[in-house]
């Protein structure tokens, strides 16, 4: 017979970058928890050798401990860290990142470490995917994020981190898709806001019928969202209401007057004002100067690749994906920019081929999180006199340094983001020069 799960009483040694709290039990991992803290727990997962507990009593606490904003912190696998003051988080970070570079580049490996940029801390997340489930117990539609290691959907009402805008909507979304004829047979809603506009798509396992499809505008329409539909790949979504109009959503950059569309699909900053911030500190640390030729690497719709073609004389952009060049040229179009040119282009190939390298003097590098790596040869038998690297994993950051810096490569400067408020995700900027 397996044996059930029983509480406890535990000492909290440190917290893991993952989330949880370590504890001289190795195998007992503790959600909810912070470094130097006495806690009883109940373990609610086992996974990979590793037994995972949530907090239900605080002993001793930690003076960064505070109350989370959000009801279903506790369970809600959308955040791990709302009892984690949010000055302290990123301190946390930061220290991460520190650590993570000495650990592969050795002792001071950066000239000078940028101070923390910080911003909204509630309500600042534009895109998501929510889970929706018909819970037969309950008798109600589940609407929001999967528990922390459950397959189960958080039973929430609100979320503290998600844009006011679809935070909103999520009690209105539950009664919407319970008067649904699919009600059991939609899995999941992708949310995706702009400045000012917000879309929702639904993604469904069987036909909506014409009832479905008059509740669905209805209810775009009530909310002032556009609806989109996804019947089966990512090929086959399309926009329900409101009807005519491209399928596009907007973001501004004002400091550099630029307006971006996107598709709700596309890969856009989670965190807009952030992202502003961020593109202004990567065209400040490039020095960009008018006769300036700039690479733009992993460049998607051209979020930076616009704001530096408005310092500089030339960019090339290059990107994996077709859709996401095609957006980027559109983006450049809309916003009369014509000295951007914009390539797709696979730069994970250990053969990489970088026609017109050999005239760029400055790049800018924002990766997915396996990095840079062959990008980073590239540019070390280059003449490019300076780097940023924008990244969302400070181990692939540090690994990828490493090579800029045995090929004559200085890490300047670097600091961490605050792009994602209350996770575990880690954004930071590095500044390379030669």
């Amino acid at each position: 017979m397996k044996k059930a799960f029983q509480p406890s009483r535990v000492k909290i040694n440190s917290l893991h970058i993952d989330g949880y709290g370590v504890t001289d039990e190795s195998k007992l991992s503790v959600f909810g928890a912070l470094a130097g803290e006495e806690l009883t727990v109940m373990p609610f997962s086992k996974r990979k050798r590793k037994v995972f507990a949530k907090t239900t009593e605080v002993h001793v606490a930690s003076p960064h401990r505070v109350i989370p904003v959000c009801d279903a912190a506790g369970f809600c696998g959308g955040c791990s860290l709302q009892h984690f003051e949010s000055t302290a988080q990123i301190e946390y970070k930061h220290q991460y990142l520190v650590d993570t570079l000495v650990e592969a580049l050795g002792k001071q490996p950066v000239n000078y470490y940028f101070p923390p940029m910080t911003g909204p801390v509630i309500n600042y997340r534009s895109k998501g995917r929510l889970g929706v489930k018909f819970v037969e117990k309950k008798n109600r539609v589940l609407v929001g994020f999967r528990e922390k290691m459950k397959p189960y959907i958080s039973d929430m009402s609100d979320c503290s981190v998600l844009r006011d805008s679809v935070s909103s909507l999520l009690p209105k979304l539950q009664e919407l898709i319970t008067a649904l004829s699919v009600v059991k047979s939609l899995p999941q809603i992708e949310l995706a806001a702009g400045d000012e506009d917000t879309a929702l798509v639904f993604r469904h396992l069987e036909a909506l019928n014409e009832g479905d499809m008059f509740l669905l505008k209805k209810f775009g329409a009530d909310n002032q969202v556009a609806i989109y539909l996804q019947p089966s790949d990512l090929d086959s979504v399309w926009k329900l209401f409101p009807s005519g109009g491209k399928e596009r959503l907007h973001y501004a950059l004002p400091d550099f007057d630029l307006k971006y569309s996107f598709h709700p699909l596309d890969f856009t900053q989670v965190n807009l004002q952030i992202n502003r911030k961020m593109v202004q500190m990567a065209i400040d640390l490039l020095e960009l100067k008018s006769q300036d030729r700039v690479f733009d690497a992993f460049c998607g719709i051209g979020n930076f690749s616009l704001a530096l073609a408005r310092k500089s004389k030339q960019v090339m952009g290059i990107e994996g994906s077709n859709t996401c060049v095609a957006r980027a040229i559109e983006n450049a179009e809309q916003n009369g920019i014509i000295n951007c040119d914009f390539q797709a282009r696979d730069l994970f190939v250990e053969s990489l081929d970088i026609p017109g390298l050999e005239a760029i003097n400055k790049v800018l590098l924002d990766p997915p999180r396996s990095g840079a790596l062959e990008v980073c040869k590239k540019l070390a038998r280059t003449q490019v006199e300076r780097v940023v690297y924008v990244s969302c994993n400070p181990v692939t950051l540090a690994r990828d340094a490493a090579i800029l810096i045995e090929n004559g490569f200085i890490l300047d400067g670097a600091g961490v983001i605050d792009m994602f408020p209350h996770t575990t995700h880690v954004e930071s900027i590095a500044c390379f020069i030669k």
